[in-house]
């Protein structure tokens, strides 16, 4: 990710066809990665699944649509498991519609059908 970053903001070709969204969504995927791998350290303190059954919850209540059950759920978890999740829900829901991401949801079903177009010319001499 460090060296996408990198060459996202340092290569001049890459940079003049990239947006200022474009390297947000890395750096936010990077932070995203980040508190990700710290929360293992968080993690290995509570190896009896306590903080996972919260998040459980949260992620139950949530779906539910009970904002209130899934507050209290989650409010009692450690503060890198919260912000990995509102990271994470930002980036679904602000950041993913108003995106190049959104294009990945186009699913361009009549290529799986279409005859191959493949052109090939005959150098003759």
């Amino acid at each position: 990710m460090t060296i996408l970053i990198k060459r996202r903001l340092f290569n001049p070709r890459i940079r003049a066809t990239s947006n200022t969204m474009d390297i947000a969504i890395l750096l936010l995927i990077y932070a995203q990665l980040i508190l990700g791998l710290l929360s293992i350290f968080v993690w290995m303190g509570h190896l009896d699944g306590a903080e996972m059954l919260k998040l459980m919850a949260w992620a139950q209540h949530t779906v539910t649509f009970n904002s209130v059950a899934a507050a209290e759920a989650i409010s009692g978890v450690h503060w890198i498991f919260k912000m990995h999740v509102f990271l994470g829900m930002t980036l679904f829901a602000v950041v993913f519609p108003f995106s190049r991401l959104v294009h990945m949801l186009s699913v361009p079903v009549q290529y799986i059908s279409r005859q191959s177009r493949m052109v090939r010319q005959r150098f003759v001499r």
